[in-house]
């Protein structure tokens, strides 16, 4: 977890200048899609659960264990540990220590100016496109550029329909599609793309440098999610030119959707979404 080091160094950096202290542990939520941890201050941040897990008895053990203790003394004794099935703690926590210069003032005075929203102001067109994390770019890019590409770890019955009469059809439409594995088993096709947007569990799982290192000829490079929360100036200065992600505005609201014996699935609808770029 070297490179979750090299970002709460630059997140340090943040808390010296602002003379913030540093978020006091609250809460862990293992939800059935998203990590959480929230602070004294119900500042609430996720990461998507992807990867190795312990058993539940051990993380919560663990997790009890950082109640109380400010964030990055949690993230320095996770990283210490050298335990990949602690990782998504160590994200979520970084997440949480990066929330508070993440507005669009501080961001400014670094240098990076935040837009509302999910607008994706680039041409598409003639170009070859990648999405790793299949779902959420869908109407940015489907029928509107040359080669649309979707990743996906989920394998295809978790993802396509199939038509079957005289002739097969095989639905979405007009994707090339590379299911049931790790992108980076398509480092031909991720060097031959000209944009690339990768969900931010690629932080979590620890792939998200390889990737971008595989898109050799890539002039949009892309992060996104609320597991993409991460210090913004570690992620541009790794080679990332555009960042999408979401924070939750109001934890308690969102609780209530996300314990609900039938989840609403509508993650987003609770969060602000904002875009960044470097200026």
């Amino acid at each position: 977890m070297n490179d979750l080091s090299i970002a709460l160094e630059m997140i340090h950096k943040n808390y010296e200048k602002y003379k913030d202290p540093i978020p006091i542990i609250k809460e862990f939520v293992m939800g059935y899609r998203w990590f959480m941890v929230s602070d004294t201050n119900d500042r609430l941040s996720m990461s998507l659960r992807v990867g190795q897990e312990k058993d539940f008895s051990e993380y919560e053990k663990i997790l009890k264990s950082l109640i109380g203790r400010p964030a990055d003394d949690c993230v320095y004794d996770l990283i210490k540990r050298s335990d990949p099935e602690l990782r998504t703690i160590a994200a979520c926590l970084c997440n949480l220590l990066s929330k508070p210069f993440n507005t669009a003032d501080r961001l400014k005075d670094r240098g990076i100016i935040r837009t509302e929203g999910r607008i994706f102001d680039y041409d598409v067109k003639d170009k070859k496109v990648g999405i790793i994390g299949y779902g959420l770019y869908n109407e940015v890019f489907l029928g509107k550029c040359k080669e649309f590409h979707a990743f996906d770890f989920r394998d295809p019955k978790g993802i396509l329909n199939y038509r079957i009469g005289n002739e097969t059809k095989v639905y979405p439409e007009n994707i090339y599609w590379h299911l049931g594995d790790n992108a980076l088993e398509h480092k031909d096709v991720l060097g031959s793309l000209d944009i690339v947007i990768m969900t931010g569990c690629t932080i979590v799982n620890n792939t998200y440098k390889d990737i971008l290192k595989a898109c050799k000829n890539t002039k949009i490079r892309g992060i996104y999610g609320p597991s993409a929360e991460l210090c913004p100036e570690y992620l541009f200065d790794l080679g990332y030119n555009y960042i999408f992600s979401a924070s939750v505005r109001d934890k308690e609201a969102y609780y209530k959707s996300t314990f609900a014996a039938i989840p609403e699935g509508m993650d987003l609808s609770y969060m602000d979404c904002y875009e960044l770029g470097r200026i």
